[in-house]
């Protein structure tokens, strides 16, 4: 008897063809999915650092520009970003002009967000936009305040943003951020003198390698010692952040 063998070659290349195709979306979900999340997370990231700056740009035309009250529309994608008031952050700036006449802690705050898919952490922190990674030592600053010293007059003039809010803040998704200048503190020292710079960071997110580097990158203890100098002015700004 003769067996009629066709309809067994149909089922042997269907089954083979079906295991193609199930072999290659195994293939794509093993390797193409962990890689589009990683894209994903990377573009997140990247439109983070540029909303911080934005935010930086902002926080300036209050502090220099006399603008009252700013609002910036953002969308916080892959992560959170969260506001710290100056009197819960932990990070601060010490400066002290080697006499009694100034030693003193300036606080600060700070707009954080922290990725939801990476270890990326972005900070907006007394004017300057740096980025970490969760967890590392390791520090680099994105956008710089507006720090200035001119040698052949030896001044040296150092700006404080202090961050404030009345209530905790944290925001994922479309949202707004509202801000206005409260107050502005100046204070002028002409005794010359040397002064210290000292950055003590935040116990949860570290940018002191981010400050020493800018501080032109004396040590890792985040102090930095400018000699001789004759008029020292520290201007204080108090910033309040209504909503995010």
């Amino acid at each position: 008897m003769k067996i009629n063998e066709k309809a067994v070659s149909e089922a042997v290349g269907f089954v083979l063809i079906l295991g193609i195709v199930i072999s290659g979306i195994g293939l794509v979900t093993l390797y193409g999915y962990p890689v589009l999340l990683k894209e994903q997370s990377n573009t997140d990231v990247k439109n983070m650092e540029r909303a911080m700056i934005v935010i930086q740009n902002d926080m300036k035309s209050l502090c220099y520009k006399n603008v009252p009250y700013k609002e910036t529309s953002l969308q916080v994608s892959g992560g959170t970003l969260e506001v710290i008031n100056s009197g819960d952050y932990g990070g601060f700036i010490n400066v002290t002009n080697g006499t009694p006449s100034l030693q003193q802690d300036y606080s600060l705050g700070a707009l954080i967000y922290r990725s939801d898919r990476s270890t990326e952490v972005i900070t907006l922190e007394n004017g300057a936009v740096m980025t970490c990674q969760e967890g590392s030592a390791g520090s680099a600053m994105l956008a710089e305040p507006r720090w200035f010293y001119d040698g052949p007059t030896g001044t040296f003039v150092i700006y404080i943003m202090n961050i404030s809010t009345d209530d905790l803040m944290a925001k994922s998704g479309m949202g707004a951020v509202r801000m206005s200048l409260e107050n502005v503190d100046t204070q002028v020292y002409t005794s010359p003198n040397d002064v210290t710079v000292t950055y003590t960071p935040d116990g949860d997110n570290d940018l002191t390698v981010a400050w020493d580097n800018y501080l032109t990158g004396i040590g890792p203890s985040g102090t930095h010692t400018l000699l001789g100098v004759n008029k020292l002015v520290i201007k204080e700004y108090r910033i309040k952040i209504y909503d995010i």
